[in-house]
């Protein structure tokens, strides 16, 4: 089973305050808060929200988690399936800590690190895992997966993989109207990763150096698996 490390990860955070302060954060285009590429530290809130209301005003915080794959060796000539995220959550995590992972149009072709400007870097119309309020992050020290859709592995054609974790209701743009604090632990000391299954979708190597020839003693390539035992 293929496993590829992310080659940029990282999250980034943005504030506001006064009315509708979590509508004014969710469709902000920068961040104001910290941005975090490639930390290997043992201890993160990587997705978090933080709303409070009060006879003083609207307050709210978020963060959202970005993390770029290269497939490009899987691009094509496979059939992808069973993919999940893995990463190595704490037990920093709220209990029952909702999330959705959605397209990512950050970090370039997973080689450039997020900046401030990134913040509306994402698509909500295109979500990558469950389509569930009950999709938690795990609230646990033990490396764990989550799984993700077709839709994800549709990307695979692009070469990138990209996705962005973000708390549920920052998905569905759906705030709660109480107080609320909650967040995603990360050791990032662990690079997230993909881990996938790959079959190979037909016979596609050079036969005796003649590019093109497609059949052995007239066989077709595609009921050709291996040859001598060879993958």
């Amino acid at each position: 089973m293929p496993t590829i490390n992310a080659s940029k990860y990282g999250y980034m955070i943005n504030s506001a305050d006064g009315s509708g302060a979590f509508a004014t954060v969710r469709n902000g285009t920068s961040a104001n808060g910290s941005v975090v590429n490639q930390s290997t530290t043992t201890s993160h809130f990587t997705t978090a929200a933080n709303l409070g209301f009060s006879s003083k005003g609207d307050s709210a915080t978020l963060r959202r988690t970005w993390w770029a794959f290269n497939v490009s060796s899987y691009a094509s000539g496979y059939t992808i399936t069973d993919l999940q995220l893995q990463f190595d959550p704490t037990t920093l995590t709220s209990t029952n800590f909702p999330i959705a992972v959605i397209k990512s149009t950050a970090q370039g072709n997973a080689n450039a690190n997020l900046t401030a400007a990134d913040w509306d870097e994402l698509d909500f119309n295109t979500l990558y895992s469950d389509n569930s309020s009950t999709n938690y992050w795990p609230d646990s020290n033990s490396v764990s997966t989550i799984d993700l859709n077709s839709t994800a592995i549709s990307a695979f054609s692009t070469s990138y993989l990209k996705v962005c974790i973000v708390w549920w209701f920052d998905y569905t743009g759906v705030g709660a109207l109480t107080n609320f604090n909650g967040q995603a632990g990360i050791n990032y000391s662990y690079t997230p990763r993909i881990t996938f299954s790959a079959a190979a979708s037909g016979f596609d190597k050079v036969i005796t150096n003649v590019e093109g020839y497609n059949k052995i003693i007239n066989v077709s390539s595609t009921d050709i698996d291996k040859v001598i035992n060879v993958e």
